[in-house]
């Protein structure tokens, strides 16, 4: 009888080990993956770039009220007027987003409205209004931009932690763009951070799940 008991906390103690292992692994591995996202989030805003383009892409989001640009929106605005001024070439503002079911009026119209208001000219405002999507506002900016003839040099103005995602959409469709992210509030960032987190996690299944078997291998050969 002692002998099956010291089995048995022999075998509890194993699987304790092996749980204890295997979710300190996982802590540290998504908080690796987290923290590198979220300092490249950062970096994007102040890392030395090019200051010459021919377009420059302003994706949209929700409206206040239906029809009024938000904070998240207006940083998105002011920074791609920052850009546009900035550059050496002559440039087009193109300002992404459809209009949504609770929505007013496009979130491209409403764009405009904000860009004339600054004093940027109508004739270098361009909209896309047809769009839901980050992707589809890419695959209809691409379509604007090589309309034209000339170069495509193209920026993207979006939110800091929406930059990767939307640099790795416009790789798919071929459209070579150079990621600039706009500040984010502080209340708004950490929530906008764990949910675009979690977006990219699931695009990126298939390593990151290689990953968390490593860790459950590891775990049961300890």
């Amino acid at each position: 009888m002692p002998f099956f008991s010291l089995g048995a906390v022999q075998l509890n103690n194993s699987i304790y080990l092996n749980l204890s292992v295997f979710f300190s692994l996982s802590v540290i591995y998504i908080s690796i993956i987290f923290l590198a996202f979220m300092f490249y989030s950062l970096i994007i805003m102040i890392i030395p770039r090019r200051t010459d383009f021919d377009f420059v892409i302003i994706h949209g989001c929700g409206l206040l009220d239906g029809y009024k640009v938000s904070k998240l929106l207006s940083d998105r605005c002011d920074k791609g007027i920052a850009i546009y001024r900035k550059s050496m070439s002559a440039c087009k503002l193109i300002v992404s987003g459809g209009k949504g079911k609770d929505e007013k009026i496009s979130e491209a119209e409403a764009m405009k409205q904000y860009l004339l208001e600054k004093g940027i000219p109508e004739n270098d405002i361009i909209l896309e209004d047809q769009s839901d999507t980050t992707m589809s506002n890419l695959v209809n900016s691409r379509k604007i931009i090589m309309s034209y003839k000339g170069r495509h040099l193209t920026a993207l103005v979006t939110s800091n932690y929406h930059v990767f995602r939307a640099i790795l959409y416009s790789s798919k469709i071929y459209l070579p763009c150079t990621g600039i992210g706009s500040h984010v509030a502080f209340y708004y960032w950490p929530s906008a951070m764990i949910r675009e987190f979690v977006a990219l996690m699931k695009l990126y299944i298939k390593p990151f799940s290689l990953g968390m078997l490593a860790i459950i291998l590891i775990s049961i050969l300890v």
